[in-house]
């Protein structure tokens, strides 16, 4: 498995929890209307689950925000802290240097002066061995 899938896949999983987080924030939320509705609670008792309600909802939205972010990096193809990119881009330009090199090779190696160049060092050579 990729950086990129284990990445989408646990962003995914964060994105679960707080879906179930939200449906069991709404379930308590419907339980405590009733309660309220149906007997006397305790002031301190609203309080203190009006105050979890508040510190799920915050949790909730801090962890909705990270991963629609997350998920924002990743889709739009942005460096992020799991990808590849820095590795694909040196690869890529190692690749486009290779190609140059190449082409240079090519031109030096069917140059036709320089063919020229080759004969008459060539000749030098003998001429010089002749001495």
């Amino acid at each position: 498995m990729t950086d990129f899938t284990n990445t989408r896949s646990q962003t995914l999983g964060k994105l679960g929890e707080a879906e179930n987080t939200i449906s069991n924030m709404l379930q308590n939320a419907g339980e405590i209307l009733k309660q309220l509705s149906s007997e006397r609670i305790s002031h301190e008792e609203v309080e203190s689950r009006a105050q979890f309600f508040s510190e799920n909802a915050r949790n909730v939205q801090d962890l909705l925000h990270r991963s629609v972010e997350d998920l924002e990096r990743i889709s739009s193809g942005l460096p992020h802290e799991d990808s590849c990119y820095g590795t694909w881009l040196d690869f890529n330009l190692a690749l486009m240097r290779t190609e140059t090199i190449r082409n240079k090779l090519y031109e030096l190696k069917n140059n036709p002066e320089l063919q020229r160049s080759r004969e008459r060092v060539k000749e030098l050579e003998r001429q010089l061995a002749q001495l």
